[in-house]
């Protein structure tokens, strides 16, 4: 039984990163959040969202990707992108292959996804289902994470400095130290002037 999978609203982040055990050099990452409307699943109404990470698509600034198609492998291939939907009371993986983002009008990007719920490897009987999904997603932050730079006003400018080597910081606001919860965290915002 198919799902009805139907976005409210989304949101869009980055993440600069780097794991130098598995190769991997500094990278700016996308992070999407897609919060759904409420749907009916195994016999329980659930509100949750689809949450895609890692997502890595070269670019500089807001209007590299504006009216640019990404095609993206499948876990486990290299360079899939990681995500997942929260339902009855665990991670159910979601493969996304496609994403396109449409119109940027200086807050919020339109954006178009294609890819699969994978029911199956969770082991329920329920089919995978393919889904094409558009969504208004607002751009939240840039995030550089302690473990690359610790979160200390000392170290504002050498993260302003990092960040020029991945983003255009003209169109981001200055750095500013900012708590998700869990810990103190390096965050550039967008510039209100753009």
């Amino acid at each position: 039984m198919a799902i009805s999978i139907r976005p409210e609203s989304g949101n869009m982040n980055a993440l600069l990163f780097s794991n130098e055990q598995q190769g991997l050099p500094m990278t700016l990452f996308l992070s999407i959040t897609l919060d759904l409307k409420a749907l009916e699943f195994q016999g329980e109404t659930e509100k949750t969202s689809i949450q895609l990470d890692f997502i890595e698509v070269d670019f500089r600034s807001f209007s590299d990707i504006e009216n640019k198609e990404f095609e993206f492998p499948v876990n486990p291939e290299d360079g899939y992108i990681d995500g997942s939907v929260y339902l009855d009371g665990q991670h159910i993986p979601v493969d996304v292959n496609r994403i396109k983002f449409l119109s940027f009008d200086g807050n919020d990007i339109q954006a178009e996804f294609s890819g699969k719920v994978l029911f199956g490897y969770c082991g329920y009987k329920d089919s995978d289902q393919d889904f094409m999904l558009s969504a208004r997603l607002r751009f939240d932050h840039i995030l550089i994470p302690p473990n690359i730079i610790s979160a200390g006003k000392q170290n504002l400018d050498v993260a302003n400095n990092m960040m020029s080597e991945f983003f255009n910081i003209t169109e981001l606001s200055e750095p500013v130290i900012e708590n998700n919860g869990f810990r103190d965290a390096i965050v550039f915002h967008k510039s209100v002037s753009n």
